[in-house]
């Protein structure tokens, strides 16, 4: 297993673990935001096989979600199907937690949707159990409503 911060020139392979509506602007969004330091994507590899994916966001207008320098906001995190529920997801999330620590952040947090199970229960266990908000956004045409929890 490896971890790596995905570079501008590699985004298009997290369309192997998320079906996108509109794939170019999905790139063009993160090219964008990883090229201003808004964000780093970082996966997870089995070999040469791609097996997660985890967003970090460092700077937001709502400092509920981020604070540069102190509050990262943790999204899009996904492993494939097949190495589900074997303890990958979270290593990879202790992992990533871990390297945003070394950089000086202290809290983080995290949206997570009523109905996913595996993911909530990792945040739990990790200590995301303060309740921030619910929120409820659009994404290429795709409604989400999820809780944001954080982690001090």
């Amino acid at each position: 297993m490896r971890i790596e911060r995905l570079g501008t020139d590699k985004i298009s392979i997290l369309t192997e673990l998320f079906d996108y509506n509109d794939v170019e602007q999905m790139i063009s969004e993160c090219t964008h935001d990883i090229r201003n330091g808004i964000i780093d994507i970082f996966v997870l590899y089995d070999d040469n096989v791609l097996i997660g994916e985890l967003h970090a966001m460092y700077e937001c207008d709502d400092k509920n979600y981020a604070v540069r320098n102190r509050r990262a906001y943790i999204f899009a995190f996904r492993i494939r199907e097949g190495y589900q529920n074997k303890g990958y997801g979270t290593h990879f999330l202790k992992s990533v937690l871990s390297l945003l620590e070394e950089k000086g952040y202290r809290e983080f947090t995290v949206g997570t949707e009523d109905d996913n199970l595996r993911a909530l229960h990792i945040y739990q266990t990790l200590g995301f159990n303060e309740f921030v908000l619910r929120k409820q956004e659009e994404y290429q045409g795709d409604a989400y409503e999820y809780n944001l929890y954080l982690k001090r």
